[in-house]
């Protein structure tokens, strides 16, 4: 369970940090309607920082999860009786 919250953390992390290398600012409206439109812009390193977060989740993930195993892939380790002798 615990790899699909990285997995999806990692993933929302990078794709927001896509999204703000594209966009500038955004506008926020209350729900509402009453009250004042808010803008936020992002700093200059958040986008960067969102990327680079998100990547490094996303390598613990695909290579991480499996140190009690020895095998980074997922596969389970070969053995004696798993493969055919060449």
């Amino acid at each position: 369970m615990w790899k699909s919250v990285f997995l999806a953390t990692g993933v929302f992390a990078c794709l927001v940090g896509v999204e703000l290398l594209v966009i500038d600012s955004a506008s926020v409206k209350p729900i509402n309607g009453a009250g004042p439109v808010r803008e936020i812009t992002a700093p200059d390193w958040a986008p960067w920082a969102l990327i680079s977060a998100g990547a490094v989740t996303l390598l613990h993930f695909g290579i991480g999860g499996e140190a009690t195993s020895g095998h980074s892939s997922g596969m389970p380790k070969p053995g004696p009786g798993k493969f055919p002798h060449i």
